[in-house]
Order: C-alpha cells, then structure tokens, then sequence
C-alpha cells in the first residue's frame, strides 16, 4: 500500500492538472492574495534552526486568481516587496506585511509578451524559470525554457525590449533550460541547465560576456555540479559577493527535500565544473515542499545587520502541493568575500502593468535591489 501511494504521489508531483469531466471553468481574475502563517516544523514547534538557517517566519499563499501558483522565480525589492514569476508567464507581485499577515498591493498578470507558438497547432507556452533585475536601469530578464531564450523587459514589464534563442542552448533538454541565471557585478552573466549534461560532470551552464537577450552576445561553456540526487532551481547573490544555490529532490518514498548552498563565483572557469558547499538542508517533517524560487535581502535583527534568505515553492499547479514562502536568517560561517564592481548604466524605458507596484509609497520613485 505504501509504495501504490508513493506512486500516486509521484504521478501527482509531475503531471499537470488535467479536467476528466467536462470544459475547465471560466478563469478567475481575482487580485487578492492571502497568507496563513505556517511552522517551522509542526511536529516539533521549538524546532527553528537547519545548518546555516535560523527561522524566521514563513506563510502559505493562496488566491482563486486562476493564473496563481507554479512560482518558479522571485525578486524582493526594498521594503518588502515580492517580484514572483510563474512557469506559466504569469507575474505575482504583493507587499509583505508580516506583522498583519496580509499581502498589500498585490497584482496577478501576465507577461507582456513570451515566446511564440512552437507550431500552429500547439497552445501557447511561456515556461519561464529564472529572473534577474538591475535596479540602475529597472530592467528585467527572464529565462524560457522549451524554446530556450533569454528576454529582456523594459522598467516594470511594459514591453520586450530584446530576446535571443541562444543557440548553445539548443539542445538542452525541452524542460532543462534556463532554470537559473545570475548577474555578476563585473557585467557577465551566468545561465544553468537543469538537466542538460556536462561531459566533464554535473550539468550544463553558460558564461555570457554581456547581456544574453541580445542576439551574438559571446558565451562560453562550464560545467556545475549540485549535490548528489539534486537539481538546481535558483540562485542569487549574497552581500558578500558569493552564490546562494538552491536545490530540490524528489522520491516516491522520502518525499520533498532542498538544499541550499554557497559557491563562489571567481572559481568559475569555462571548460571546468564548478561546484558549492552545502549550507542547509530542507525535509520533512520541516516545512518544505518543491522549493524553486530564492532571494536575499538585509535588515536589522535583535540590533545587529542581518542577512535574510528567502524560498518559495513552485506547486506544480496542484492541489495537494502548496505556494510556501520561508524567511530565514543565514548564520556565521566561512566567507569568501568576491570584489564588487558596478555594471555600466543604460537607458531608462517606459511604463508598464507592474509600474504602479514598483512605485515606492514612501518617494513614489521606483527602486529596487539586484
């Protein structure tokens, strides 16, 4: 009986949703979001430390919005305010007020545009899993997989500015590509395969010298290797300089689990695999689920600056996953500080259907954090 559940579990965690009797309903467009706060660990409630992560806080999202959910990406901005993205296109965006549990100025819409229709026949696929945002120009990027390009928006998603199918990316995997990117302060820019293998070990990633939405933007080929039964989800940067990684796993019978963990970017070379050191693990009984999306911020905590890392869960669309968000404080440990170096400015673009959100209530200017 266990392992016929284990199955059922597993068929659930990989197929999309499908409707057996009759047509899907009428799609929902509703704007509110709601948080419920959720433990650390319910089976153990003074629990609130794994490796280099104290606990925070986290909270259970939900909206009857029919586009919410799949959260495969996340920016935070000054004064708490989230940059969600979904695999189906789809841009969620509130500001946390944890005090209150409430999500304030939230919105739920699409992307302004996406990658065509592979053929006439096909329905229309934006399976974005990655985001990267540079607060001198306000701009975005966004990683597609199936079509395997990166795109560019302008300040708050009004139009696409640039895009590139990147031919070295070609054959990764259908749902392999782009699960990850990263802006170093020196201008490159680095983007992962999930699942497309490297020779040497590991799986693909590409080091581009300039902006990979711009079609012949030079790139040169490496190799990353995430801990053993793992895929990389995410990654961001640390105020030190270093990569925060994060990574997933599922079995039919251990269920969920994640790993978070630290590399440093200035031992990446191309033609060699570059690897992290675990800082963290996520698995039942915590709270965890199937973790895809990162971000980092700073703030004062009991006096002192603090570093805070948060997660969130891409739920598949389903209706025995959830939409999770974590908050965590990491803990002292080794550091390997990477010199910063500011990325060259470029123009500011127009208006768009997330200006209003990244408006600040206090300055009413826009701002944000890479």
């Amino acid at each position: 009986m266990i392992r016929i559940l284990a199955c059922l579990s597993l068929i659930f965690f990989l197929v999309p949703v499908t409707y057996v009797h009759g047509p899907p309903p009428p799609p929902n467009d509703s704007q509110i979001i709601n948080l419920q706060p959720v433990e650390f660990d319910a089976s153990s409630p003074e629990r609130n430390r794994t490796g280099r992560l104290a606990f925070l806080g986290g909270w259970k999202l939900t909206s009857e919005n029919s586009g919410f959910g799949g959260v495969s990406a996340m920016l935070l901005l000054p004064e708490d305010r989230f940059f969600m993205l979904s695999d189906a296109g789809v841009l969620i965006g509130f500001t946390l007020n944890a005090e209150l549990n409430r999500a304030e100025r939230p919105f739920i819409a699409p992307l302004p545009d996406g990658p065509p229709k592979e053929n006439p026949h096909a329905r229309l696929n934006w399976d974005a899993e990655s985001l990267l945002y540079d607060p001198e120009t306000q701009r975005f990027w966004v990683g597609f997989e199936r079509q395997h390009g990166v795109w560019r928006y302008s300040r708050a998603f009004a139009r696409k500015e640039s895009m590139w199918r990147v031919p070295a990316m070609a054959k990764w995997p259908i749902n392999g590509g782009a699960e990850a990117m990263l802006r170093l302060p020196d201008g490159r820019y680095l983007v992962f395969s999930e699942t497309a293998e490297y020779e040497k070990g590991g799986s693909q990633a590409l080091i581009f010298d300039g902006d990979p939405s711009e079609p012949g933007t030079d790139s040169e080929l490496f190799g990353y290797q995430p801990p053993k039964g793992y895929r990389l989800t995410d990654a961001t940067l640390l105020p030190d300089g270093s990569a925060l990684l994060l990574h997933r796993r599922f079995t039919p019978l251990q269920g969920v689990s994640a790993i978070l963990s630290i590399g440093d970017p200035g031992e990446i070379a191309a033609g060699e695999v570059w690897t992290s050191r675990r800082i963290a693990l996520l698995k039942p009984p915590m709270k965890v689920d199937n973790m895809e999306a990162l971000a980092v911020s700073e703030e004062m905590h009991e006096g002192k600056p603090a570093t805070i890392i948060w997660i969130a869960s891409d739920d598949n669309f389903q209706a025995i996953q959830e939409t999770i968000l974590l908050k965590f404080r990491l803990l002292k440990g080794r550091k390997r500080p990477t010199k910063k170096r500011a990325a060259p400015k470029t123009e500011k673009a127009g208006e768009g259907p997330g200006s209003s959100f990244l408006q600040s209530e206090k300055s009413g200017q826009p701002e944000g954090k890479q």
